[in-house]
């Protein structure tokens, strides 16, 4: 047998070697560095193949809707979507969280309240998404129920009452809609990896009836599905309700930073299928896609969160109008509450609807909008026209949004600054609404 020759210094004792465990580390960071060039070859072509199978998830599921929509989609000349995935005109979008209804014996009821209501409205003219929580014990008037806190609506007409009353509260339309149960949300964060969230405190709460358990500790920290639904509930504390909603709108902007990482590419598909197995919505795949690329090109700044100002009392929370007014105008219109009451509009009936024109500026003097004329038209219109006549884009604009993505023309003229021809097909927004009436 051949023995290797032990390495000699100068010294004439043996030379210093590496511990085998470092010497093996050495070689295995050599065979890193060899392949090194593969490994730069194959990202992109995971990331390609990811992509390429959610191109096909897209155009295979574009027509699937998640759970069985009961609420009806914009028409398809008022849908904001165009290929390849974009965005073309603002989108509302209510968010309804449902919670379980318990019988003395604590059985679950098939009866379910609205926990959670926030519309979301992305806006891609400001390039930017507005946020706005309504509180569940807000006193309103339901549609053919009459007074009652607003979460009554779900258990009363779901999705579809729902989306109405928040209508004739707000006075914005609702577009589509998004219904998570109560353990959709956990699922669809455990699809994307968790959400990092700043707790803000240590957080203990224990319901043995309802089954809710809630232990979080106080830091910056990665939250399962589980631990943000404990976040997000959380409301044992001096904010109580208010406190709720601000953490809910926390962990949305998180779920938003969340969505602009590189690392959703590859969590994307499993996103998709977890949405559409765990949730409701009258939206497409494709239009869930086009939403979450248009989020992902935003930063934190774009995106504003806010509550509807109100007081709390022992059983409701009160709506303050006088402060409503001006919000709403600016998270859903994108003008200010000056600018429409500087600008005079006109109502002119084309429709042969008697009273169409009349609720139509009803609702816009909701808003804030200056009414100044209702009359009828001369002749007939067969679509809703917005007229603009001493340049007023911004107001034009929103208006056309707010009647259902109406064109809009430039005619320089006198007498109002804007011009609304109805015609018939407004009627189909609200058909209840319109009495038999003049104009």
């Amino acid at each position: 047998m051949h023995r290797r020759p032990r390495r000699i210094s100068v010294s004439g004792k043996p030379a210093w070697r590496l511990p085998a465990l470092f010497q093996h580390l050495r070689a295995l960071r050599g065979q890193w560095w060899a392949y090194r060039y593969w490994l730069l070859l194959a990202l992109p072509v995971v990331a390609l193949g990811t992509a390429v199978g959610l191109f096909v998830y897209t155009v295979t599921h574009s027509g699937t809707f998640t759970g069985s929509a009961v609420a009806a989609r914009p028409s398809a000349s008022a849908r904001p979507f165009a290929w390849p995935l974009r965005l073309t005109g603002r989108v509302n979008i209510l968010l309804i969280g449902i919670d379980v209804t318990l019988s003395d014996r604590r059985q679950v009821l098939p009866i379910s309240r609205s926990d959670t209501l926030m519309l979301v409205s992305l806006d891609p003219q400001r390039a930017r998404i507005n946020v706005l929580s309504i509180p569940r014990d807000t006193f309103t008037v339901i549609p053919r129920l009459g007074p009652d806190r607003i979460n009554a609506a779900y258990a009363a007409g779901g999705p579809r009452l729902t989306i109405r009353t928040v209508e004739d509260l707000l006075g914005v339309p609702v577009h589509y809609y998004v219904k998570l149960g109560p353990s959709s949300f956990g699922r669809v964060v455990d699809a994307m990896g968790g959400v990092e969230v700043d707790v803000e405190k240590d957080m203990t709460y224990t319901d043995w009836w309802a089954s809710l358990y809630i232990d979080l500790k106080k830091g910056r920290q990665v939250l399962s599905g589980d631990q943000a639904m404990q976040y997000i509930r959380f409301r044992r504390d001096e904010e109580g309700d208010l406190g709720r909603m601000r953490r809910q709108q926390q962990v949305f902007l998180a779920i938003a930073q969340k969505i602009k990482s590189p690392a959703m590419l590859l969590s994307s598909p499993r996103l998709l299928q977890a949405f559409v197995q765990h949730t409701q919505t009258n939206l497409s795949v494709s239009e869930l896609i086009t939403l979450g690329v248009f989020t992902a090109r935003l930063h934190t700044p774009d995106i504003h969160t806010a509550t509807l100002p109100g007081e709390a009392g022992p059983i409701y929370v009160y709506l303050d109008e006088t402060q409503m007014r001006p919000l709403v105008a600016e998270m859903f219109l994108g003008v200010t509450s000056q600018t429409l009451a500087s600008t005079a509009i006109e109502v002119l009936n084309a429709s042969g609807v008697p009273g169409l024109a009349r609720q139509t500026a009803q609702r816009l003097e909701r808003l804030g909008f200056r009414i100044v004329r209702v009359e009828a038209a001369a002749q007939l219109a067969q679509t809703t026209t917005v007229i603009d006549r001493t340049g007023r884009p911004e107001v034009a604009r929103a208006l056309a949004d707010l009647l259902g993505r109406k064109p809009v023309t430039y005619e320089p003229g006198s007498g109002a600054d804007i011009t609304i021809v109805v015609a018939q097909d407004l009627i189909a927004l609200d058909p209840v609404k319109v009495s038999q009436t003049s104009k």
